[in-house]
């Protein structure tokens, strides 16, 4: 496993999960969810890629990254108040694409 690129993907995805805070204008915390976004991208590619093997499909690639982009924004869902905050309904599916896409990602040019 080539761990440089693991945190590469992990970082790009993160960022493109939370750069769209930048287009909510009464956010007064843009940057710092946007770095919060970061780090959950590269936790999440970091659980992927040790739930790999080396000869790991991308079917079973998509499927970790499913998995733990669920638990990670089921987390974050949780802490902003479930369906009480009016975003927050909106971050499970996101995080769940996202996982998916680095789980392919890791499978295809981390290995």
């Amino acid at each position: 496993m080539n761990i440089l690129f693991v945190l590469i993907i992990g970082a790009l995805m993160g960022g493109l999960n939370g750069v769209g805070i930048f287009f909510e204008p009464r956010e007064p915390y843009k940057v710092e969810i946007l770095l919060a976004a970061i780090l959950k991208g590269i936790l999440i590619s970091l659980l992927t890629a040790f739930s790999l093997g080396a000869v790991s499909s991308w079917l079973r690639g998509a499927g970790f990254g499913m998995l733990y982009g669920f638990a990670f924004g089921l987390v974050i869902f949780l802490a902003k108040g479930a369906f009480k905050s009016k975003d927050a309904p909106y971050v499970v599916p996101m995080s769940i694409i996202t996982g998916l896409i680095t789980g392919v990602l890791l499978a295809n040019f981390a290995f």
